[in-house]
């Protein structure tokens, strides 16, 4: 019976940590992505009428973790000219194509990538060229008027300005696809901003939206929000006074470098660590619990138990163990 019983509590926690993770927090950035996103799709309108502009690019660029992914997921989801449709022969037609950037991932096997994603077979003896024809071919006969490219930075497999000059230009050619009005979207890392200097060809061509980490005081109401809706809202447990202060909502956007997708997430894992020992009310030993478990400090080092935890940098957790390593050479 016993067994019985904690079966029933395991699924029970199952089926609610699925329905927090398919749940989305909104940010106030996400007013501002939405509006960009729209402006694509007008875009893609005027382009159809001859009269749109050459800003056919959407560049999302912010540190890992903070949320561009699951953003971009959720108002994709929202939008009607992103879902698929049926065409007159009963064909489903599918305007959105994400993909991820390979790693490492030259031009040739960016647009490798591309025709694998659609379910076009490539040959490794196709030169660039080739590829990137039959790229532009699929892209316009499977009516695919927006390209998503997730892990963006992937593309920048050298650094040197001729590679980056020659990445540029394939991705400008994409915008420039006879008749057909693609819009490319790039989601990835700070270092993705290199595509956008020097050549001002392609920066004229895009638009940017940076993912800035959080910070207090300034967004101390995005994550004291973040806290209420997921312990309370959507997990039903309880919060502590302690975790209300300005000293918790500072320790935990610091635990997680400003990241508010890491910060959902770390709200997240405590819920369910409480839940799991049966519990009912959410406090700090969880948090410090799982941020110890995650990143292998020391105990001094705890962001959400030391004394002077400002001073901290959740980057050099395990500082000690690499200069010890170097030590012992």
């Amino acid at each position: 019976m016993e067994n019985a019983t904690n079966v029933i509590a395991f699924d029970a926690i199952a089926d609610k940590k699925a329905e927090v993770y398919s749940g989305y927090i909104e940010h106030a950035r996400d007013t501002r992505l939405g509006t960009m996103l729209r402006d694509l799709v007008e875009n893609v309108e005027a382009c159809c009428r001859g009269v749109g502009s050459r800003r056919r690019a959407l560049f999302l660029i912010g540190a890992s973790g903070s949320g561009k992914s699951f953003a971009l997921r959720h108002h994709f989801s929202r939008i009607p000219e992103f879902q698929p449709w049926k065409n007159e022969f009963g064909e489903t037609v599918r305007p959105l194509l994400s993909i991820e950037a390979p790693k490492p991932c030259t031009t040739k096997d960016f647009a490798m990538a591309i025709l694998d994603a659609i379910g076009v077979p490539s040959k490794a003896k196709m030169t660039e060229g080739q590829l990137f024809a039959t790229v532009k071919a699929q892209l316009r006969e499977r009516g695919i008027i927006y390209l998503h490219v997730d892990e963006a930075q992937h593309l920048l497999r050298h650094s040197s300005s001729r590679a980056i000059l020659d990445l540029q230009d394939r991705l400008k050619s994409l915008m420039q696809i006879e008749d057909w009005p693609l819009h490319t979207i790039y989601s990835g890392m700070p270092e993705l901003a290199e595509l956008l200097t020097g050549d001002q060809q392609l920066a004229n061509r895009s638009m940017v939206m940076r993912f800035i980490p959080l910070s207090l005081p300034g967004d101390k109401a995005s994550i004291a929000q973040v806290l209420a809706d997921i312990v309370e809202g959507k997990c039903g447990l309880n919060l502590t006074d302690e975790l209300r202060t300005d000293d918790f909502l500072g320790r935990l956007c610091a635990a997680n470098s400003g990241c508010y997708g890491k910060i959902i997430e770390a709200v997240q894992a405590a819920c369910f660590l409480v839940m799991h020992k049966g519990k009912g009310t959410v406090d700090r030993r969880a948090f410090a619990h799982n941020y110890q478990r995650d990143s292998g400090c020391l105990p001094s080092d705890n962001v959400f138990t030391a004394a002077r935890w400002s001073e901290i940098d959740p980057g050099n957790a395990l500082a000690d163990l690499a200069t010890a390593g170097k030590g012992g050479k």
